[in-house]
């Protein structure tokens, strides 16, 4: 039996909804407000519970997606961030059993804020060590999380490092990127942004379910990887897709805001979950493309 923790979440939510279509495999979905679930149909393979009954013994798998969700909650809860993913981290520890595999959620951001270029298995990191308090705290949780992770060497632990992420429920009033982009094409509005060159790497639930099949059939070792598709997108590729095919209208600025900071290249050429067997069957444009398909959809249906 399967759990997913956080599953009203941007990624716990979509990975629910491709883990759900198993119907072999049962899946608990556990949320702080499990009435935001029931209000969807699940197929009968699948139930809902709070977040407070949740015990890691009681399953095969377990695949931690609580997080702060979006850029803009990550800012409001600033440092607590660090006591939330500690304590859901360690409650799942505390309670698995000898059975138990646990997938947490990470994310790119541990490798800290130079994205210049690809992050590769070499990249390291800086801290300023007698500044801790202008590191982001974001970042800091995850990497906590990984430490503490790889001091349990014994345990079947799958750390996941997400980068960009695509999906259809992405919430348009999200402030990224691909949201900003998304929601002009919604609202049929001129879509602003900089003229710097950009790189993302957008997985879907797809890649973040086969990364997490391929662990579980490699014997789940204790090991983290980053997830990747077959090729990023460049900020160039998106604005015209956008264009061509939605009529969006660009208009370039000198100073755009980025709520989540500036990075040129958010992408991994760091290959470990390829020795696990996953191989990437589909490249960012293509996995964003529904997604923007979906925000044009919504504009059709006069919800924009």
């Amino acid at each position: 039996m399967i759990a997913i923790l956080g599953a009203t979440g941007y990624v716990g939510s979509s990975l629910a909804r491709v883990l759900a279509s198993r119907s072999h495999e049962p899946l608990a979905l556990f949320a702080r407000r499990p009435s935001a679930l029931r209000a969807n149909l699940w197929p009968d393979n699948v139930s809902i519970r709070a977040l407070g009954a949740f015990q890691a013994s009681e399953f095969e798998l377990v695949i931690n997606a609580i997080g702060a969700g979006t850029p803009t909650r990550v800012a409001e809860l600033g440092g607590e961030i660090l006591n939330i993913t500690r304590t859901w981290d360690e409650h799942v520890l505390s309670t698995m059993s000898a059975v138990t595999r646990y997938v947490f959620l990470s994310s790119g951001a541990v490798y800290g804020g130079d994205f210049s270029k690809a992050v590769d298995e070499d990249s390291q990191l800086s801290v300023p060590v007698n500044r801790l308090g202008s590191f982001p705290a974001y970042p800091l949780a995850k990497l906590e999380a990984e430490a503490r992770h790889r001091l349990l060497p014994h345990r079947a632990i799958l750390d996941v490092r997400i980068f960009g992420y695509a999906d259809i429920a992405i919430s348009l009033k999200s402030r990224f990127f691909l949201a900003d982009l998304a929601r002009s094409i919604a609202y049929n509005k001129v879509f602003v942004t900089s003229s710097d060159p950009m790189m993302r790497d957008y997985a879907g639930a797809l890649e973040l379910a086969a990364v997490i099949d391929c662990w579980r059939l490699a014997g789940a070792p204790n090991v983290a990887v980053d997830l990747y598709t077959q090729r990023p997108v460049s900020k160039h590729e998106l604005l015209e897709l956008a264009a061509t095919c939605f009529g969006v209208q660009i208009q370039f600025a000198r100073t755009a805001d980025c709520p989540t900071g500036s990075k040129a290249v958010y992408a991994s050429n760091f290959r470990k979950a390829g020795s696990l067997g996953y191989r990437p069957w589909r490249h960012s444009l293509e996995i964003v493309l529904p997604v923007l398909e979906a925000a044009a959809g919504c504009a059709r249906a006069g919800h924009g």
